[in-house]
């Protein structure tokens, strides 16, 4: 090996150096981790808010059903069901 080949041995071994070094110093630095959490939050928040609406829409349907199943009509339309079963003698009126 000549002096030209080992000099350009040893630049590209210093520039490669360099660049690891760089590389190194910027992933500990925190700059990508913290573009890299923004992101990520950012997709979190839209998956945590479409969940959140259909926790909320199956909320307002539990209420309208217990709503409904608490109603005069439906408490007298199961009273008609029981007196047909079992009778007047052992009505809830």
């Amino acid at each position: 090996m000549n002096e030209k080949q080992l000099v350009k041995v040893l630049k590209f071994i210093a520039v490669a150096g360099i660049m690891t070094a760089a590389v190194i110093s910027v992933l500990k630095s925190g700059i990508i981790r913290h573009k890299f959490d923004e992101i990520k939050k950012k997709f979190n928040y839209k998956k945590n808010r479409d969940s959140m609406i259909l926790i909320a829409k199956q909320i307002n349907r539990d209420i309208q059903n217990i709503n409904r199943r608490t109603s005069q009509r439906y408490h007298d339309k199961n009273q008609e069901k029981y007196d047909e079963l079992w009778g007047n003698d052992y009505s809830c009126n």
